[in-house]
């Protein structure tokens, strides 16, 4: 098997992973709440621990600087609540740890406006719309959170399983395809020099 044909079989098998994983999640989506709450909360408390340590590389306001200590903190905090409750608590508390995230986010959104309106007083004045983007995606997704909590985390693991499925299926496809398409085969049209008749005299 030459190299091409090894790296589309490996593609096709990726693909299948990828599709399997995609078709078990669909399947069992509710089992895979507690991995996207524990994956939130990791989130989480990252976000927090690059807050705090950004203060120090950040020149802040003192509004700003105690907001921000004040949501890495909680973010950190709700990172840890986020992975124990998944762990060892019943399912009917995550439906209270979705709230407990939407008002973290709601929370971090404050921070990210005032952020953006005292952009001007950092060193680099153009993260003013990093903070004003961040503001206003935090916003909603606190906001769908806040309304149907659970269905929201169930719809975002359908999609996530749904563009698994697609994307295995269209590697599988696509990987095949190329596999066994033949060669084109390349007709060479070699003009022949003409024959000097004195030369062969």
């Amino acid at each position: 098997m030459d190299i091409k044909n090894k790296g589309l079989l490996k593609m096709i098998l990726t693909g299948i992973v990828i599709l399997a994983v995609g078709i078990i999640v669909i399947n069992h989506t509710g089992s895979f709440l507690k991995i996207v709450m524990i994956a939130a909360g990791i989130g989480a408390f990252v976000d927090g621990l690059y807050t705090l340590n950004g203060m120090k590389k950040w020149k802040y306001t003192e509004t700003t600087k105690n907001l921000a200590m004040i949501k890495g903190i909680e973010s950190m905090a709700i990172g840890v609540a986020a992975v124990l409750i998944a762990i060892f608590a019943a399912d009917a508390a995550l439906t209270v740890m979705v709230y407990i995230f939407a008002i973290g986010l709601v929370f971090s959104a404050v921070v990210a406006f005032q952020n953006a309106a005292t952009a001007k007083k950092f060193e680099i004045a153009d993260m003013r719309t990093h903070f004003l983007v961040e503001g206003v995606i935090t916003s909603l997704i606190a906001v769908l959170l806040f309304f149907k909590p659970v269905d929201t985390l169930v719809k975002v693991v359908q999609i996530l399983a749904i563009v698994f499925i697609v994307a295995g299926g269209i590697m599988i496809v696509v990987a095949a395809i190329a596999m066994f398409k033949k060669p084109e085969t390349v007709e060479v049209v070699v003009e022949a020099e003409p024959v000097d008749d004195k030369k062969k005299d």
